[in-house]
C-alpha cells in the first residue's frame, strides 16, 4: 500500500491482525509521520491572571521529553491496589438516513457483535500475557497483567449526510463537496479531516471519537446486487497521537468497512451454501478478534504508543496473525504518563481516581501541567512546590505530613469536575505556603489542619458530604482585593461593592476584635501569625487569609 504524507499532525495506520485460521487478508500499510502555616494569600485580581502565568518549566521527573527513551517509568506503573481509571470511547456508526448501511441500532445481532468486541477490549486490558515471547522489550522479565484501565464506550448511530454522494463510503466526489486529497479526508489527524465535524457536535458526549464508515459502493453491491468481491474495501485503521501541549486536541480514530467486511464473512466464508462451510460463530469469532486488537492498537497511539513489530504478542504491533494480548512495563506506565500529562487525559473520566497515593519523600518541584488520579502524601520532611497547573481527582487531597512542606507557587489547582474537592490536609506542624502570584480561583478550593478546618470550611473527613462543594477558603475572589499582604499596620479592601462588617480569625477558629472603617481594616494589636479575614458584603460573603507580620 502507498505511502500517504500528511503535515499537520501524527496519525498511524494499521492491519486489523487476524487468528491464523482466519482467511481474511488485511494490508498494512507503514507508520506514516512520525498544614496550616499559611505565610501570603494572593491579593491580586484573578481575572488578570492567565493560565499562561504558572511556571511550567517542565523539569519535573513526572515529564518526558522523549516518550521513547523515558527513564522514569516506575513512578507511573499503577499499584495491584489501585483502582481502574476509565478513558471514554464514542462509537460512532454512519448510515444511510433510513438507518442502514452499517451495524443497525435495532438490530440486536449487530448490537451483540459490537458488545462483544467491547467486552473482549476490557478482558484483555485486565488480563494481559506478563511473560513476552523473544523480541520484545523486557523478554525474561514478569510485566503487569493488568493496567487498571477500563474504556467506557458510548455507541452512537449518526446519519451521515453524504452518504450518497460518496465514491469510498468517506471520500468526498467533487463538486458536492471540496476535492481534498483521499488520504486527508481519511486522516483522522488532518485539517480537512472529513469526520471531524462530529467533534463539536452537542449530541455527542465528550469521548475519543471513533469513526465507522462504510465504502458506499461495496455495500449497495453486496446487499443490492448480492456480488460480494470485496473491491475496494479497506482493511486498515487509523489513530491521531496525543499533544503534551495542546489539551483543547480532538483525538480520534476511523475504521473504514468494518461492516462490509461483516457482510462479506457472514455471507462468503460463512456461506452455508459452499462444500465444507466454516460455522458463522466461527467466522464471527474471528472478526470479533480482529476488531479487539484493532481498538486497542489504535488507542494505544492514542496514548501515543509506538509499533513494536519485533515483539510478536505485542499489542502494538501491527501486522500478522499478532494476539495483541501483551504490553511491557514501559508501555503501561506510558499510558498513565499520557493520561497525566497529554490530551489523552481529557478523555478520561472526571470521577476516575485511583484511591491511591504519589508519596512525596524527596525535595521536588512540580513544574509540569499535571492531571492527577491519586492522593498526594508529603512526608519525610520532604518539600514539595508546585508552580505549574495541577488537576486533581474530585475524591483526592493533598496530605502535608508533620514536619514536611508545600509550598504553592503561581500554580493552579483545579478538580477535574470544577466543581468539588477533598482539599489539602496539613497534619502536625506540617507547612502550607501561598505565595503570591498563585491563581487559585475555584469555590472548591480549600484547606485544613488536622481535623480543624479554616473559618468556613468543611472538613473533608465530614459525613456531610454536600458540604464539600459549599468550601471558600484560600480563594481570592474577583470580587475582594486586599493588600498589603502580609500586614503590620492596616489591610486596605477593594471592592466595587459595599462592605457591612468583616471579621478577624486565627487558624483555630478564635475570634479577634477588628477595628473597621472606610474599606480599612486596623490589625496593629493582632499578635503576629496567620489570620483569616471575613468580608460581608453587597458582593456575598468571603474569607480571605493573610499574615501580621
Amino acid at each position: 500500500m502507498k505511502k500517504l504524507l500528511y503535515t499537520f499532525t501524527f496519525f498511524w495506520v494499521f492491519a486489523l491482525c487476524s487468528a491464523q485460521d482466519n482467511p481474511l487478508s488485511f494490508i498494512c500499510a507503514n507508520q506514516l509521520i512520525d498544614k496550616l502555616d499559611i505565610k501570603s494569600s494572593n491579593i491580586l485580581d484573578p481575572e488578570k491572571l492567565e493560565l499562561n502565568t504558572t511556571t511550567c518549566g517542565n523539569t519535573s521527573q513526572y515529564y518526558s521529553n522523549n516518550d521513547y527513551t523515558y527513564n522514569h517509568y516506575n513512578l507511573y506503573l499503577p499499584k495491584s491496589s489501585d483502582n481502574i481509571i476509565y478513558l471514554k470511547l464514542n462509537f460512532i456508526f454512519l448510515t444511510k438516513p433510513d438507518g442502514t448501511g452499517n451495524f443497525e441500532e435495532n438490530n440486536s445481532e449487530h448490537v451483540g457483535f459490537i458488545d462483544e468486541v467491547i467486552g473482549r477490549v476490557n478482558q484483555t486490558l485486565l488480563n494481559l500475557d506478563g511473560s513476552p515471547t523473544s523480541g520484545c522489550e523486557g523478554y525474561g522479565q514478569t510485566h503487569l497483567t493488568n493496567t487498571k484501565i477500563q474504556f467506557v464506550i458510548n455507541k452512537i448511530w449518526k446519519v451521515d449526510p453524504a452518504w450518497d454522494y460518496l465514491q469510498t463510503g468517506y471520500e468526498p466526489i467533487c463538486p458536492k463537496q471540496p476535492c481534498y486529497n483521499f488520504s486527508s479526508t481519511i486522516n483522522p489527524g488532518s485539517s480537512v479531516y472529513y469526520y471531524s465535524y462530529y467533534d463539536n457536535d452537542p449530541t455527542i458526549p465528550q469521548g475519543i471519537n471513533v469513526i465507522f464508515a462504510n465504502n458506499g459502493n461495496v455495500y449497495n453491491e453486496m446487499v443490492n446486487n448480492h456480488n460480494y468481491s470485496m473491491s475496494g474495501v479497506q482493511g486498515w485503521a487509523a489513530s491521531q497521537n496525543a499533544s503534551k501541549s495542546d489539551f483543547s486536541q480532538k483525538l480520534r480514530q476511523m475504521f473504514p468497512d468494518v461492516y462490509v467486511t461483516y457482510l462479506w464473512m457472514k455471507n462468503v466464508v460463512a456461506d452455508p451454501n459452499i462444500p465444507n462451510p466454516t460455522p458463522w460463530e466461527t467466522v464471527r469469532g474471528w472478526h470479533v478478534t480482529n476488531l479487539r486488537k484493532g481498538i486497542l492498537h489504535e488507542a494505544g497511539h492514542n496514548f501515543n504508543l509506538d509499533h513494536e513489530e519485533d515483539c510478536f504478542t505485542n499489542i502494538m504491533k501491527s501486522e500478522g496473525t499478532a494476539p495483541g494480548n501483551f504490553l511491557s512495563n514501559l508501555q503501561i506506565s506510558k499510558l498513565y504518563l499520557a493520561a497525566s500529562t497529554k490530551s489523552t487525559r481529557e478523555y478520561f473520566t472526571e470521577e476516575s481516581f485511583k484511591n491511591s497515593n504519589i508519596d512525596v519523600t524527596n525535595n521536588e518541584t512540580w513544574d509540569l501541567n499535571f492531571r492527577l488520579y491519586s492522593n498526594v502524601k508529603i512526608d519525610n520532611n520532604a518539600s514539595l512546590k508546585a508552580t505549574c497547573k495541577i488537576i486533581m481527582a474530585p475524591q483526592s487531597r493533598f496530605i502535608v505530613k508533620d514536619g514536611s512542606n508545600f509550598v504553592i507557587e503561581g500554580a493552579e489547582i483545579t478538580s477535574a469536575n470544577n466543581s468539588t474537592w477533598n482539599g489539602i490536609k496539613v497534619e502536625g506542624k506540617g507547612y502550607l505556603l501561598i505565595n503570591p502570584n498563585t491563581l487559585i480561583d475555584t469555590n472548591h478550593f480549600y484547606a485544613y489542619a488536622d481535623n480543624t478546618p479554616l473559618t468556613g470550611a468543611r472538613s473533608a473527613d465530614s459525613d456531610d458530604k454536600t458540604a464539600k462543594t459549599a468550601t471558600d477558603n484560600a480563594v481570592v475572589e474577583k470580587d475582594y482585593r486586599i493588600y498589603p499582604n502580609p500586614t503590620g499596620d492596616f489591610i486596605n479592601i477593594e471592592t466595587t461593592g459595599k462592605i457591612s462588617k468583616v471579621e478577624i480569625y486565627n487558624l483555630l477558629n478564635k475570634a479577634f476584635s477588628s477595628k473597621y472603617k472606610d474599606n480599612r481594616v486596623d490589625v496593629r494589636n493582632l499578635p503576629p501569625g496567620n489570620y483569616i479575614l471575613k468580608i460581608y458584603g453587597s458582593s456575598g460573603e468571603r474569607t480571605i487569609h493573610f499574615i501580621k507580620k
